[in-house]
């Protein structure tokens, strides 16, 4: 079906049918459909017991961007025992010492790409992991870490 100029589209739809400004469709007064939302939080497990261990895993972009906007007082807050970063963008190295003291998590481990400034990954954890492994599977220039 061929194209049509707004003009030729505004004559053929009847007044109070078009969309309201901005398009997609919604109607001037109606809410727009969420795209997502946080599902409830459950504290409790289903047998009724409270939770006993917290994984939060965070995409940070930028561990130092991400330290410069405030994030590790959320990380204080979030009492997590276990924190997952994922675009780290530093080395083991470049680790903000802010990071590197947070009492919380003595146990750390951090990898990162060969060129500096792209992608890493981290693991901070309250205790120490039965068993910590660099890489997927593929030879790598680092041997495992078993503990």
């Amino acid at each position: 079906m061929p194209k049509r100029s707004r003009k030729e589209a505004a004559e053929g739809e009847e007044e109070g049918s078009r969309p309201a400004k901005g398009g997609r469709g919604q109607a001037e007064g109606v809410e727009p459909e969420l795209l997502y939302e946080d599902p409830p939080l459950r504290e409790v497990t289903p047998g009724g017991q409270r939770w006993n261990f917290k994984v939060t895993s965070w995409n940070v972009d930028g561990l130092r961007a991400w330290v410069r906007k405030g994030a590790l007082q959320w990380v204080q807050e979030d009492a997590a025992d276990v924190l997952l970063l994922q675009e780290t963008k530093c080395g083991a190295a470049q680790v903000p010492p802010e990071v590197r003291a947070l009492p919380q998590f003595p146990q750390q481990f951090w990898a990162s790409a060969g060129r500096a400034g792209y992608s890493g990954v981290g693991l901070l954890a309250r205790e120490r992991p039965l068993h910590v492994s660099y890489g997927i599977g593929e030879s790598t220039a680092r041997d495992p870490v078993t503990y």
